[in-house]
């Protein structure tokens, strides 16, 4: 059997720490919600259900050569957003304005590379975002579009990309638990080493 992948560029600490003060108000305040831990924030370039450990090897090449050839780029997040749409949300997220571009090309090419691999990625519609909660059943999400609003412009310097396994039911509250497998320094990264 394989492992459960995704590959994903997670936020700095201080990134982290900001976003974390900015939901903490709100934790308490509406029980649907089942808030991700800071700690498992990312946004992910590509998913995949199952994953074996030949392909997981060429994965990781492939995606250390891609890294290789990455340049670093800068990540805004600046707007709310959900799935499936804001009247039957699912999931709540901070969308992804400048780095979009960057990030999109990654997913196209670490889906590239996981079909390579052997290892099928997802096909569901690429948008890259960073989850902030889920729900059990979907809910008119539309006041909330308007909490993450106001969460303003959130910046960092991506500087590497991950690939992770996830170990569903492991983690608190039997949410998953992420063990980092590789850590894959972009181009201009791997200069300032």
């Amino acid at each position: 059997m394989g492992g459960r992948l995704f590959a994903a560029i997670r936020p700095p600490v201080d990134v982290v720490e900001r976003i974390d003060s900015l939901v903490e108000p709100y934790r308490a305040s509406d029980p649907r919600l089942l808030w991700v831990y800071p700690q498992q924030w990312h946004i992910t370039t590509v998913f995949m259900a199952e994953v074996s450990p030949e392909a997981q090897d060429q994965l990781v090449e492939g995606l250390s050569d891609l890294a290789a050839r990455t340049p670093a780029f800068p990540v805004l997040l600046a707007r709310g957003g959900c799935f499936p749409n804001p009247f039957q949300a699912r999931l709540l997220y901070l969308g992804v304005e400048t780095g979009n571009r960057e990030i999109a090309d990654l997913g196209r090419s670490c889906r590239g590379i996981a079909n390579h691999a052997g290892a099928r990625p997802d096909g569901s519609r690429f948008v890259p975002h960073l989850s902030i909660a889920r729900t059990r059943n979907p809910f008119d999400a539309t006041r909330w579009m308007h909490v993450l609003n106001g969460f303003g412009e959130i910046t960092w310097q991506a500087t590497e990309m991950e690939l992770v396994q996830s170990y569903l039911g492991e983690g608190p509250r039997r949410t998953a638990r992420y063990e980092v497998i590789e850590k894959f320094p972009f181009a201009q990264a791997r200069r300032a080493i």
